[in-house]
């Protein structure tokens, strides 16, 4: 199990050094705009790596602590973004294009970090 959660935060872990690398040449070339869109996404993936040490934290305390971190980790995954979701409902209904944008790319951020966590499963 350890391995696993290694291999998730390291995957957590490149993927913000890759945004941190497209922030610069955004902000280098002037595309602010998808700069701080990249940010956005950067900061999930902070998000989500202190919330798997959290959940692995937590899931050492039970009895299997491999069942309890999966558990806790997909729970993450379906109630953390609700926030998100809920204000982008919101912003459609009132036409709030940016409120949108950026509701959506935290959301596809989401579904992006759970293929990963999915694909550290199956390599376990």
């Amino acid at each position: 199990m350890k391995q696993r959660l290694m291999r998730y935060l390291a995957g957590l872990d490149a993927a913000g050094k890759r945004s941190d690398g497209l922030i610069a040449t955004l902000e280098a070339e002037a595309r602010q705009d998808e700069a701080n869109l990249e940010k956005i996404r950067r900061n999930v993936y902070g998000i989500f790596t202190a919330l798997a040490n959290a959940d692995w934290a937590q899931a050492q305390k039970e009895p299997n602590p491999q069942e309890a971190f999966e558990r806790l980790h997909t729970q993450r995954f379906e109630r953390f973004p609700e926030p998100w979701r809920q204000r982008l409902a919101k912003a459609q209904s009132h036409g709030d294009v940016v409120t949108q944008t950026i509701e959506e790319t935290k959301l596809k951020t989401v579904a992006q970090l759970w293929r990963l966590f999915e694909e550290t499963e199956a390599e376990a």
